[in-house]
C-alpha cells in the first residue's frame, strides 16, 4: 500500500511537468500522447487533489490463479541531472501469466527533455521482468536510452500492485532508482501506469 501510494503522489508530480514542446503551428504529437496518458492515469490511479478516486488495490481472493493479462499504458521518468532534471515518457506494455507467474514487457517511444530544453525522441528500450506475480510484485526494470545529447542507463527493481476488482490495471515504481546519466550516477524515478487491454 505505501508503494502505492507513493507512485500516485510521483506521478501526479510528474504529469504537472510534462508540457512545453517545441515551436512549430501543428500539434506535437508526443503532446497529445500525454493528454491519454493522463486520461489513462486518472482512470487508474485517480487524483486525490480533485477528488477524483482511482482504483481501488485488487483484494486477495480477486488475483487470478490462473490465465493471463495483456496489459498496456505508459511509463514516466525523471533523472535528477544537478540542474533541470529530465522528465521522460513513454508507451508502457506487459504481460502476466498467472499460471508460471512470470510478467514480462517493455518501455518504448519514449520522449522528453533533451539538452537543448526541447522536447526529443529516445532511442532504446527498458525491458520489464517478474518471476514473482501478485500483489507487491517485484519487477526489474533494466535498459538504455540515448536522445537529445542525453545517454540514460536504467538497472532496478520497482514493486507494483494489482487493481481493480476483478483485476484490470497495475501500477508500480521505483522512487529511488539509479540511473547511469552520460556515464556519471544520478538519482532517479520510474513509474509505470498500465491497464488490461482486453487481448
Amino acid at each position: 500500500m505505501k508503494h502505492y501510494a507513493c507512485a500516485v503522489c510521483l506521478l501526479t508530480g510528474l504529469a504537472a511537468c510534462g508540457g512545453g514542446g517545441g515551436g512549430g503551428s501543428g500539434i506535437d504529437p508526443r503532446l497529445a500522447r500525454l493528454d491519454i496518458y493522463e486520461g489513462q492515469k486518472l482512470r487508474v490511479l485517480g487524483d486525490p487533489e480533485a477528488g477524483v478516486l482511482g482504483m481501488a488495490v485488487t483484494a486477495d481472493e480477486n488475483i487470478p490463479a490462473s490465465g493471463s493479462m495483456s496489459l498496456s499504458g505508459f511509463a514516466t521518468m525523471r533523472v535528477e541531472t544537478g540542474s533541470q532534471p529530465l522528465i521522460l515518457f513513454g508507451d508502457a506494455e506487459m504481460q502476466i501469466d498467472f499460471d508460471t507467474s512470470v510478467a514480462q514487457g517493455a518501455v518504448t517511444s519514449v520522449f522528453g527533455g533533451s539538452s537543448d530544453s526541447d522536447i526529443a525522441d529516445y532511442a532504446g528500450t527498458i525491458d520489464l521482468q517478474s518471476n514473482t506475480v501478485g500483489q507487491d510484485m517485484p519487477l526489474g526494470y533494466a535498459g538504455a536510452l540515448s536522445g537529445g545529447g542525453q545517454t540514460l542507463g536504467f538497472s532496478g527493481e520497482m514493486t507494483g500492485v494489482l487493481l481493480g476488482n476483478p483485476a484490470s490495471a497495475f501500477a508500480g515504481g521505483d522512487l529511488e532508482a539509479q540511473v547511469d546519466h552520460n556515464g556519471m550516477p544520478r538519482e532517479g524515478t520510474i513509474v509505470i501506469v498500465l491497464e488490461d487491454n482486453g487481448m
